[in-house]
């Protein structure tokens, strides 16, 4: 399945930002080969250059990688052979080299599974917290309202991403250019053939429930609405975003 296109965008244009940093580190490396300098013989080649610069473009690098990386895969290899260069300019020359192929693949949609798990990760942990709210409330108050909030934001993120898969990309804002709200999203999904009516009932019945936990309205739904919301919701999330 496709990364989104402004998700994808994102991630290219923060490559393009480091390959252009790097291609100007290489241009600032003063190399010095073999030879008399004034009383001083060197046998080989030296390299100068800032090396407050040069660990902050690893580090930036680093960061863009970690998302895409499988401990023991050649990527994961090949990340762990970049966060060793040094600044001399076959080092960062190697480097940029491996910045480059990771654009080049990201581009070509070769890497898009990787950051599909790394968001599938996210909202399980989000679904993950809810529950432990859920767990951790008290009989006769209202402590299941922020797992009731949490869960309806995982839904929400999850049918955006879901408008963003579409072959022809469902908007996600209305006519006045406002962010759409649950229910516009789940009619704009069930118009575009990704579920039917009945799965659309139960998304507006969730979506109910976090509106009135978002609008205090507390004592119109019980902590059992907010089990079976995420009990659903978490099968939602297996069955349309895996």
């Amino acid at each position: 399945m496709s990364l989104p296109k402004h998700v994808k965008a994102q991630y290219l244009a923060r490559f393009d930002e480091l390959i252009k940093e790097g291609v100007a580190i290489i241009n600032s490396i003063q190399v010095h080969p073999p030879g008399k300098y004034g009383n001083v013989v060197m046998l080989h080649t030296t390299y100068n250059w800032d090396a407050q610069r040069v660990e902050k473009w690893k580090t930036n690098c680093l960061a863009l990688f970690h998302p895409f990386l499988v401990k023991g895969t050649n990527l994961d290899k090949q990340v762990d052979s970049f966060s060793h260069t040094s600044g001399k300019k076959p080092d960062v020359q190697r480097a940029l080299g491996i910045l480059e192929a990771f654009r080049d693949d990201l581009e070509k949609g070769f890497l898009d599974d990787f950051l599909l798990r790394v968001e599938a990760e996210v909202a399980a942990d989000y679904m993950g917290q809810a529950d432990a709210l859920l767990k951790e409330g008290q009989p006769g108050v209202f402590d299941h309202v922020p797992a009731a909030v949490l869960t309806g934001a995982v839904l929400e993120k999850a049918l955006r991403t879901l408008c963003d898969r579409q072959q022809s990309q469902i908007p996600l804002v209305n006519a006045k250019g406002e962010n759409k709200t649950l229910n516009p999203l789940i009619d704009d999904l069930k118009k575009a053939g990704v579920f039917n009516e009945l799965k659309a009932k139960q998304l507006r019945a969730w979506a109910d429930i976090r509106n009135k936990a978002a609008h205090g309205e507390f004592d119109q739904f019980t902590k059992g609405d907010v089990e079976q919301m995420l009990g659903g919701i978490s099968n939602f999330l297996a069955d349309y975003l895996q």
